[in-house]
């Protein structure tokens, strides 16, 4: 008779009757920091997964596309990247992607839970890929609410690669009164991105960011859309916020002379990459007029949630 052998699923529920299970072959870390639980695992198919809370935070088969998307389309755009606030980002697969940029001279990352960041350099040293020891980045810990203040007309770009607000370490990066700092903190032809979610699950969280930073802003924000598969459902939004303009008037060429002179190497993004990912479908960009005209984000119509499930097995036998 085979001995059982006990499996361990990480689960995630993404709304209200979807779970997503995550088969680990092998637990690394098991870890309560001041802030947040954290777990990294091995998977067979996504690599190494780290997952913050009770949701997936990255993977190592997938952050390549997330980063370099969240990166090179706004730092391609502006041209003349220098300063960069990253907010978040523990992972280190930003600032990574950032630093590719011969003209950027100084990366601050921002982030609550410094723990995150050790356990980050231990168990996923090739998302970081020595970022963490790059002369031009440092490291505040702290929360990005309170310090970005500090900071006035200093930077180019601001990334905002911090997990969904739903009641974690991250709840107080989504206000508007944080929205209007990071405003002061750009400079006056700054860019700011954000991670917006995966759009078809939670539409809501996206056009919550969309109409703040309109707001703020004072000039309609928009979004971007990536491949994505480790958060599941599909593309992933990335939302964009400038004062003036758009950040989508580049021609494919223009993006294509752009990135053979930055000579950096990617492994998803690329010009018509870029260039497609500001072409929406029918039903994202209604979304997107809808968030831009909403000047209370109380009225954008949160899902209906539903009962949340509580039925999550952490074993099954073979």
């Amino acid at each position: 008779m085979h001995a059982m052998t006990k499996i361990k699923w990480h689960y995630e529920q993404m709304t209200s009757g979807i779970h997503v299970a995550l088969r680990s072959e092998k637990e690394l870390a098991n870890v309560e920091t001041e802030f947040q639980d954290v777990s990294i695992f091995e998977t067979r198919h996504l690599g190494k997964v780290m997952r913050i809370d009770d949701g997936i935070q990255v993977t190592t088969r997938g952050e390549h596309i997330y980063h370099e998307m969240m990166v090179h389309v706004p730092t391609l755009v502006h041209n003349r990247v220098k300063n960069v606030l990253i907010v978040g980002g523990g992972d280190g697969g930003s600032a990574r992607e950032i630093l590719k940029h011969h003209g950027v001279e100084k990366v601050v990352m921002l982030d609550i839970d410094e723990q995150i960041i050790e356990l980050s350099r231990e168990f996923l040293p090739e998302i970081n890929n020595g970022a963490f020891d790059d002369p031009r980045f440092e490291l505040r810990i702290g929360d990005g609410a309170e310090i970005i203040p500090q900071y006035s007309n200093c930077f180019d770009l601001i990334v905002l690669d911090a997990a969904d607000p739903d009641g974690g370490a991250s709840e107080t990066l989504f206000t508007q009164s944080f929205f209007n700092n990071c405003l002061s903190a750009l400079k006056s032809d700054g860019i700011l991105v954000a991670q917006g979610g995966t759009p078809y699950f939670e539409p809501y969280m996206m056009q919550s960011m969309v109409s703040r930073l309109t707001q703020a802003f004072n000039n309609p924000a928009g979004i971007y859309m990536g491949g994505c598969f480790d958060y599941f459902g599909g593309s992933h939004a990335f939302i964009w916020a400038t004062r003036s303009g758009t950040i989508n008037t580049l021609s494919l060429e223009e993006i294509e002379s752009r990135f053979n002179k930055a000579d950096i190497q990617t492994k998803y993004y690329s010009p018509e990459a870029h260039f497609g990912s500001f072409f929406l479908s029918k039903d994202m960009r209604e979304y997107v007029n809808q968030a831009v005209k909403c000047e209370n984000v109380d009225q954008l119509s949160m899902p209906e949630a539903g009962d949340w499930d509580d039925y999550t097995p952490e074993t099954s036998h073979l």
